[in-house]
C-alpha cells in the first residue's frame, strides 16, 4: 500500500529543498517509522501536474498508519522538510493499493 503527499514549495525554494532532500535521503529511509519505507520524492516537471512535488511511502498494513512518528532523527528530519512546504496551498494525500489487493464493494 502506498501513502502518497503532492505539495507545493514555499517560492524561490525548490533548490534548496532538492539539495537538502539530496543530503537527507539516506537518513530519511534508515529513521523512518516501523513499517513504514520511503521510495523517494519526484518532482513535476515542464509545467505537467498541478503540485511541484509528489512523496511516497510503502506500508505493509493499516496498522503501520500508527505507529508513531519515528524517532529524534526523524521527527527533526520531518520539520525541516516541512519549513520548504509552503503551508498556505493545499496538497493532496492518497492511500493507495494495487487493484490486485483492493477489494471492490458494489
Amino acid at each position: 500500500m502506498q501513502y502518497i503527499v503532492r505539495y507545493q514549495l514555499k517560492p524561490m525554494q525548490a533548490p534548496a529543498f532538492h539539495k537538502w532532500l539530496a543530503e537527507n535521503e539516506a537518513s530519511i529511509k534508515e529513521n523512518a517509522p516501523q513499517g513504514w519505507a520511503y521510495l523517494g520524492t519526484w518532482f513535476t516537471v515542464r509545467g505537467f501536474g498541478r503540485f511541484q512535488c509528489e512523496t511516497r511511502w510503502e506500508l505493509d498494513d493499516y496498522g503501520d498508519l500508527g505507529t508513531g512518528w519515528g524517532n529524534e532523527t526523524y521527527q527533526r528530519l520531518m520539520r525541516e522538510w516541512l519549513e520548504f512546504s509552503d503551508q498556505t496551498q493545499d496538497g493532496e494525500t492518497y492511500l493507495m493499493k494495487s487493484a490486485a489487493e483492493v477489494s471492490v464493494f458494489e
